[in-house]
């Protein structure tokens, strides 16, 4: 764990902080098992240290064997302390949080004999959780899989194709609304950088043939709703955004405007008994 820590913080003083033990005692105990080993581990790096070739070599296995050894003592606890219901721990975002994950739960019933933890938590942040064993799972969202940076320590898989909704306002009622006739609307997208600003820009131009005129960007799929039930914008969100949204703003996308969600593990964390039942459950359609 040490040395994992050193790896990431390149400083003992830090490794030793994020374990929550004394400097000399993290020194201590990376010099024993560099003595062990017979090969130094780490050398000088300015005011800091880094690994040497030996101990990048050691490092690469250090996620994994903490990992096991985190679900050994898991598996003793629930058979010390049979009373408690052992938990799995699920990083997400927060339209999953709301609108899959329960339904999910729901569908397990009282009797899985496990509960289940939700974190809110980015792509970037929530998949890192899992290889660090903070979270047994992690659901992200993304509108290119293949692009999604997901280490080979990690297994993934598909467990929603959630197509996007455009949001606005028909100029009549009943009245289809076309991408093309909004070229000259005021757009609202998401943040610069993300993902859903990404798609949204990007199928005006290829489906549409024009740049959005983005007046407003925000995240918060409740506040795209309310700007475009007053006519102050239109947008797209993904379809589980858009449940109990008023009909009359919410129509199909035209062209393949879709995003995926993803389910992230590391493959010996299945061998938990709930983290695998709840992995199996992502499967079935909500």
């Amino acid at each position: 764990m040490v040395l994992r820590e050193v790896e990431a913080h390149g400083s003992i003083s830090e490794a030793a902080s994020s374990l929550h033990i004394s400097p000399a005692a993290a020194s201590q105990r990376l010099s024993g098992l560099s003595r062990r080993l017979g090969v130094d581990l780490t050398v000088a790096d300015g005011r800091g240290i880094r690994l040497t070739a030996a101990g990048r070599q050691l490092a690469t296995h250090a996620v994994q064997i903490c990992r096991q050894l985190e679900l050994a003592e898991r598996e003793l606890s629930e058979k010390v302390e049979s009373f408690e219901l052992p938990t799995v721990s699920v990083a997400t975002f927060a339209t999953a949080a709301e609108h899959l994950l329960p339904s999910v739960i729901a569908n397990l019933g009282s009797e899985a004999g496990f509960r289940v933890s939700i974190a809110e938590l980015p792509a970037d942040l929530a998949i890192p959780g899992v290889i660090s064993g903070t979270h047994d799972i992690a659901i992200v969202r993304t509108h290119e899989p293949a692009t999604l940076v997901s280490p080979a320590s990690t297994m993934a898989k598909v467990i929603m194709t959630e197509p996007l909704d455009l949001v606005a306002r028909p100029s009549a009622p009943g009245l289809a609304v076309n991408l093309e006739a909004l070229s000259g609307a005021p757009w609202i997208s998401g943040p610069i950088g993300s993902t859903l600003a990404e798609a949204i820009e990007s199928t005006c131009r290829t489906v549409g043939g024009f740049t959005p005129n983005v007046v407003h960007r925000v995240s918060d799929a409740a506040v795209i709703i309310g700007l475009a039930d007053q006519g102050l914008g239109v947008g797209f969100l993904p379809r589980l955004a858009t449940r109990g949204a008023p009909q009359h703003l919410i129509h199909p996308a035209p062209g393949m405007v879709a995003r995926s969600i993803l389910a992230v593990c590391l493959p010996e964390s299945l061998d938990h008994r709930p983290v695998r039942e709840l992995w199996e459950a992502l499967d079935q359609p909500v």
